[in-house]
């Protein structure tokens, strides 16, 4: 592990180690997507695990884009509360990396307690106009300033998984206005806000990157090359990650798939475990892309956490490979917070055994934890099931 547990380096600052945990959405926020007791201790517990880097989890850019109940949602009126978890954190430990993903659900808001709007015609939930999504865009503007306000060290701004900005991107966005078609304007939502972003916070400390899906696995998705097409193709995703790279953006973050549709793509599962191949390869294709055009943007990979303990070799090799500059867990945060102290120490970790329990709590619109691992969550899984 002697790759693992070298200094980083993203943007302006300085890693302990190359462990990135992933966002990991709770569905534990209070009132009004406030941060809850539940969602503090949750991060308490990563900050205790030493992590280089933490991703909050999909915070909402506004009250009514909810792919969760109890998602979290950025606002002045919920400020106080993001403080208090930036304190809690770097309380524990000053030293790692706090960034803040945030985010709108656009398709994937479930319509029993928020609103389901697309930006495609005929997709799904309500057509989103064209002003409709410039304001959204001035949301994200908006929470970003939040989250520095916060004292987050930056955020995810995120373009992955199916959510609003990943619809965007894609081929099958037809739309007629200056948010579809070409490639430049599916790109503009991103391109626009990160520059306003830019512009307007106070620090140039302050961690400007994105998680996105190199491939959806459905037609007309991301990573294929028109709205009627299916195979990938990865021709215009090479295309996004030069942009970000000459955009001076200071990370990206590789994923794939779509949870609510492609899930196996996005976390494989030990059916299924060698789809973990794909992510490496995509991995690798963003930094190669990033060095062909002499870019510093670091790259974060995903899909450890099947592979258990056998992931770490894996991460070394991808580490010195400079296939990736840090290696991210999601599910693994579930099951064992503590695991890069407990790595450091030589003790026993927990490693998550992808029974997609946690999935099933998401699935189910409850508080999300690891109920194999986790006594809390273990119990309140039976309760709720009972």
């Amino acid at each position: 592990m002697e790759q693992l547990f070298t200094s980083g380096r993203i943007g302006q600052r300085s890693t302990t180690n190359r462990l990135a945990a992933q966002p990991m959405e709770g569905n534990c926020g209070g009132a009004g997507g406030a941060v809850s007791e539940l969602c503090l201790e949750k991060y308490r517990q990563q900050a205790k695990g030493k992590w280089g880097i933490i991703i909050a989890e999909a915070i909402s850019v506004t009250p009514n884009s909810l792919a969760r109940k109890d998602a979290l949602v950025m606002s002045r009126q919920n400020l106080d509360g993001f403080k208090r978890l930036v304190d809690a954190v770097k309380q524990i430990n000053p030293d790692t990396v706090l960034l803040f993903q945030i985010t709108h659900s656009g398709p994937v808001s479930n319509p029993t307690f928020s609103e389901k709007v697309c930006v495609t015609p005929g997709g799904e939930g309500r057509y989103l106009p064209t002003d409709e999504i410039a304001r959204i865009k001035d949301a994200f503007v908006e929470c970003s300033l939040l989250s520095e306000a916060a004292g987050a060290d930056g955020i995810d701004f995120k373009i992955c998984h199916g959510y609003l900005c990943a619809e965007l991107l894609r081929p099958a966005n037809n739309r007629n206005d200056k948010w579809g078609g070409s490639f430049e304007n599916r790109t503009r939502f991103l391109r626009e806000g990160i520059a306003e972003i830019a512009a307007r916070r106070k620090s140039k400390d302050f961690i400007l990157g994105s998680r996105f899906s190199m491939y959806e696995g459905i037609r007309g998705g991301c990573g294929t090359t028109s709205s009627e097409e299916i195979i990938e193709n990865l021709t215009e995703m090479k295309q996004l990650i030069e942009l970000m790279g000459t955009m001076g953006m200071d990370y990206i973050n590789v994923s794939a798939g779509i949870p609510a549709k492609t899930p196996i793509i996005t976390r494989p599962v030990p059916i299924a475990e060698l789809m973990y191949l794909h992510h490496l390869r995509y991995t690798r294709f963003a930094k190669e892309t990033l060095q062909a055009i002499g870019s510093d943007t670091k790259v974060i990979g995903s899909a450890y956490s099947v592979l258990q303990e056998r992931a770490l070799p894996v991460a070394e090799e991808m580490l010195e490979k400079n296939y990736a500059d840090f290696i991210g867990w999601g599910r693994q945060t579930l099951a064992d917070p503590l695991m890069p102290v407990k790595l450091m120490n030589n003790e026993k970790v927990d490693y998550c055994i992808a029974c997609s329990g946690c999935s099933k709590m998401m699935i189910k619109q409850i508080e999300v934890g690891c109920m194999m691992f986790n006594p809390y969550y273990k119990e309140y899984w039976k309760q709720s099931t009972n």
